[in-house]
């Protein structure tokens, strides 16, 4: 990329997601052992397992930059290497509100009636409709600063109206 982003965010999971799977197991375990006096072996594999999970969903990033040239997005594990959409091959471009349990079954690399979907923390998607018919959904966690970076730039993007971004 020659120029530098225009907008650029990086959205993670919310952190007491993680913070609710690394101690779920914990405080089993100690109900378990102090509060029922059970002291059989403790399952470590499924601790394994949980915490395995855990740092999944910190780990995980939606990295979007939007500069002169399209969109670049990245959602490691699953997108280690920055994908891009030249503007010339975007259709549309409309930042909405959502819900992603509704809209997409939830968080994360999802399918739903809108396309795949790139779901994170927050509300709103940058919804994307390329030129080959394929749409694709961005999460924008910060929607007040996506729209004064497109009031400034003039991008292509089609904003629902105030009201419909305040609910």
């Amino acid at each position: 990329m020659k120029n530098p982003p225009q907008y650029s965010e990086k959205s993670g999971f919310p952190g007491w997601v993680f913070w609710l799977i690394a101690l779920l197991p914990v405080s089993i375990f100690l109900y378990q052992r102090f509060i029922m006096k059970y002291a059989e072996p403790f399952d470590w594999i499924g601790l394994i397992i949980i915490a395995a999970v855990g740092w999944l969903l910190y780990v995980i990033k939606l990295s979007v930059n939007i500069h002169s040239e399209g969109i670049d997005y990245r959602f490691p594990p699953f997108h280690n290497k920055s994908k891009r959409m030249i503007w010339e091959d975007i259709e549309s471009l409309e930042l909405m509100r959502i819900n992603p349990l509704r809209e997409f079954g939830g968080w994360g690399l999802r399918y739903g009636k809108l396309g795949t979907a790139y779901t994170t923390r927050g509300r709103y998607i940058l919804h994307i409709v390329q030129k080959t018919g394929k749409p694709i959904n961005l999460t924008i966690a910060h929607p007040e600063n996506f729209i004064a970076a497109n009031l400034q730039q003039q991008w292509p993007v089609e904003l629902r109206t105030p009201a419909d971004l305040k609910q």
